[in-house]
């Protein structure tokens, strides 16, 4: 059996990270959107989406009548 060779790693770099220039914009985009789904009525303040597919007397907090 021969000895396994393996790829040199390249030496780590001194240099900083530069600053994503994208990533300001992508984080308004991303509050815009948000934004944009509170003002529709999807989503409440604490992101958790707004169920509308229920029936009002079905709702959570509402007082049920089963009609019997």
């Amino acid at each position: 059996m021969s000895k396994l060779k393996t790829l040199p790693s390249p030496p780590k770099s001194k240099q900083k990270r530069k600053p994503d220039p994208y990533y300001p914009a992508a984080v308004q985009n991303v509050k815009d959107a948000a934004r944009r789904l509170q003002e529709a009525g999807i989503v409440d303040a604490e992101g958790r989406r707004i169920r509308k597919d229920l029936p009002p007397d079905m709702r959570e907090g509402q007082d049920r009548d089963f009609g019997g």
